[in-house]
């Protein structure tokens, strides 16, 4: 068998094992008829789902599973994991929501992206919805925010598989052995939702709430199980909790590792933990300032509204506690460069990423001492990271400027799809920010009866923001020179 052909067996074979998880998690949901065994109706729509996923994911990998030794699984193959997983997950995840009919296809589509990437944007009113498809929604951004892949495929394949944990955007390895490091991330995020479900049992939610809110607040998901979202609690020990779990979801598992291995204060030193805490302490009085002066509020009322919207929107996770449409177009725009820039890398989080937006802060400042230096001096560029002191090159500067460039090239893009669409400026920056980085803010235009163009939009910015280009990338590019490889190869033949 030729090398080409034994690598797309290996893709192929570890696609199947995957699909055959996702079986086994579309099982979870019917825990949910526990508690409301009237729901059991809408069993059919996650068994056919499931089953299917089992039996031809099983086929896929037994029938092209390699005997013997196999080759390395390279970054470009691990792409195509990721790529076709992906895909694969979303439509799945769709299935339930069609066959129940919930949501038209697109609609289902919409709402199993917006799942999976933990973005929390929504097709569906959950006042309105079956409890069981809230505690799916849930459920979707709690796998798809620790890795759908790596979690799911690393600690299978081992040593096999090391560029399955940069395709899905993460590049912070816990320990030196990649199955040791999908272990660990599985430790810290069960034990953290554990400890958010006791949480909120001890706020006042009862036990459903408590699960679903607990895996969509930590995944810096932001699906509710009610329409209200977090404001339907009125409670300030909820929002205390939920903006402790989004801060624990939105900080490199990494960190928490240096933090949780008893180094001290390493672990505080980080530079994303740093500039996490400067734009909280600064952009907070600012926003809750401007919501008293819009009379929005009194004082109090409008510290704790901008700091729950800060860190929601900082975190990626897009739960809120007001309507954002009364707030004036300062306090939007400030929410807007928070969503852009949101997110520790390795984290449940999307978007630019705070590590990335530190490095360039950083270069620029680096800049400037250099202009007032003599040439020959050194400047010293550095930043912490995961506990230890990194030295700063050039080639990361580059790297970071060049994704930051590609980033905000798609993101002006998917602002032109909304303005072409009827949207304000105010509405499309706003709207295709919190899709692009996976917070899902609403001004309330993203709704079932929204333009097909803006919809589209948000499911390839919401995917592509996920999985930060890098994946679906480097599987398109692969594929494309396997092709070209291919039919030089007939053709000499």
């Amino acid at each position: 068998m030729s090398p080409l052909r034994q690598r797309y067996f290996i893709v192929i074979s570890y696609v199947g094992l995957l699909i055959l998880g996702l079986g086994g998690v579309l099982l979870i949901p019917l825990v949910s008829l526990f508690f409301f065994p009237g729901e059991v109706s809408y069993l059919k729509s996650f068994l056919v789902p499931s089953l299917a996923a089992i039996g031809g994911g099983f086929s896929l990998w037994r029938g092209f599973r390699l005997k013997g030794e196999a080759l390395p699984l390279a970054a470009p193959d691990a792409a195509l994991i990721v790529t076709f997983i992906w895909i694969a997950a979303v439509i799945l995840g769709a299935i339930p929501f069609i066959l129940a009919q919930v949501l038209s296809p697109l609609n289902a589509v919409f709402e199993s992206m917006s799942g999976w990437t933990t973005t929390g944007l929504t097709m569906v009113n959950p006042d309105k919805v079956p409890h069981i498809f809230l505690f799916w929604r849930s459920l979707m951004q709690f796998v798809g925010g620790a890795g759908l892949v790596v979690i799911m495929l690393s600690a299978i394949v081992g040593s096999l598989g090391p560029g399955v944990y940069e395709a899905e955007a993460r590049s912070d390895h816990l320990v030196p052995h990649v199955m040791h490091t999908a272990r660990m991330i599985i430790k810290i995020y069960l034990g953290y939702y554990l400890i958010g479900v006791v949480l909120y049992r001890l706020a006042g939610m009862d036990l459903f709430d408590s699960l679903s809110q607990a895996m969509s607040a930590l995944s810096t998901g932001g699906f509710s199980t009610h329409s209200a979202n977090i404001a339907y609690w009125h409670s300030l020990p909820v929002e205390v909790v939920t903006i402790v779990l989004m801060l624990l979801g939105t900080t490199n598992f990494a960190t928490h590792h240096v933090l949780l291995a008893s180094r001290g204060r390493k672990g505080f030193r980080d530079t994303e933990l740093k500039l996490m805490g400067w734009l909280i302490i600064v952009i907070t009085p600012l926003i809750a300032f401007s919501l008293f002066r819009s009379g929005l509020g009194n004082l109090g009322d409008s510290f704790r509204k901008g700091l729950f919207q800060v860190v929601s929107a900082l975190t990626g996770t897009g739960y809120s506690t007001t309507n954002l449409n009364n707030w004036s177009d300062f306090p939007i725009f400030l929410l807007i460069i928070l969503m852009i820039v949101e997110g520790g890398t390795g984290s449940t989080a999307g978007g630019i990423k705070l590590y990335r937006a530190a490095i360039i802060i950083k270069s620029i400042w680096w800049w400037i001492k250099k202009q007032f230096y003599p040439s020959s001096a050194v400047i010293q560029r550095a930043i912490w990271r995961r506990g230890e002191r990194l030295e700063v090159q050039d080639k990361h500067i580059q790297a970071v400027a060049g994704f930051i460039g590609l980033y905000l090239l798609t993101y002006l893009v998917g602002v032109l799809i909304f303005l072409g669409s009827g949207f304000s400026l105010r509405q499309s920056m706003f709207e295709f920010a919190s899709a692009m980085g996976t917070v899902g803010l609403s001004l309330g235009i993203t709704a079932p009866n929204m333009p097909l163009g803006t919809k589209v939009a948000e499911i390839f910015g919401m995917w592509l923001g996920r999985l930060e280009f890098i994946a679906i990338f480097h599987a398109f590019i692969r594929i494309g020179q396997d092709l070209k490889m291919s039919k030089n190869k007939r053709g000499q033949g």
